[in-house]
């Protein structure tokens, strides 16, 4: 046996601590407690209505948590003693650093590839245009779409503009990506592509959480699934005991429905 004392202590790259949500009288997230290590790829599955995308939208702070606290590297990031202008910087600083990429593109119509990309590491991160230029390419090449630097979003099909989406926030070199139900308004067959995208980003080393439907990515890339069920965590395993064997009987309904 090892000695634990001479092994390093990881600190999480996330740690989520009794978080809540509620919608006036609406419970949606009744205390999750989660911590991320750094490269981990953490799947959150569960039936519609269990609070996975509103846990996504908090950590990120495009919803303000009821209760609970949310550390990034340590630092709070839902921290509401300090004054609103105050505030509001520092939440701007965590969004550059927690990358979202929604279930719909949001891509400006008005730009192509190419400027959808750059426009946040110019506007945000007051990057020069050829650094910005240069890393929106590198980018684009990243996810396949070199060949579409002056396309229009409308000249592409949705597989194309959420890979777009995945590199534009990649652009703000995040220390963490959110990924909530990427794939779910994409036809049947542009879904490979993009999930071969966040396949290549996982063995990069990003640290990502992932709110899928898509059990086999699940399965061939997360070191952990969180099953949510009524805004808990019902079950945390690895891939291969939550599909073989999971303990919960919540777990088991709903995996019998998905994987039928």
């Amino acid at each position: 046996m090892k000695n634990s004392s001479s092994t390093p202590k990881i600190e999480p790259m996330l740690e989520i601590s009794d978080l809540r949500k509620s919608y006036d009288q609406l419970d949606v997230l009744n205390g999750v407690d989660l911590k991320v290590a750094p490269s981990e790829v953490l799947v959150i599955i569960g039936p519609s209505g269990s609070g996975k995308s509103t846990l996504l939208r908090c950590v990120n702070h495009l919803e303000e948590p009821t209760g609970g606290s949310i550390f990034l590297e340590g630092e709070r990031i839902n921290d509401k003693t300090k004054s609103r202008p105050a505030f509001e910087k520092h939440l701007n600083h965590i969004r550059c650093q927690v990358g979202m990429v929604f279930q719909q593109f949001n891509l400006f119509p008005h730009m192509t590839v190419l400027e959808n990309v750059m426009e946040a590491p110019l506007q945000v991160l007051k990057q020069e245009k050829t650094a910005a230029r240069e890393k929106a390419l590198e980018l684009l090449a990243k996810v396949g779409l070199s060949d579409k630097t002056n396309a229009y979003p409308s000249m592409l099909s949705g597989g194309q503009q959420q890979r777009v989406a995945i590199a534009r926030a990649l652009a703000m070199e995040p220390k963490v990506m959110l990924f909530d139900e990427v794939t779910s308004a994409l036809d049947p067959e542009l879904v490979g592509d993009v999930l071969r995208v966040m396949e290549d980003l996982a063995r990069d080393g990003m640290t990502m959480l992932v709110v899928t439907h898509e059990m086999g990515f699940a399965e061939k890339v997360g070191d952990r699934v969180i099953f949510m069920a009524d805004g808990v965590v019902v079950e945390d395993a690895s891939p291969k005991e939550m599909f073989s064997n999971p303990k919960e009987q919540r777990t088991r309904q709903f995996l019998a429905e998905v994987l039928k």
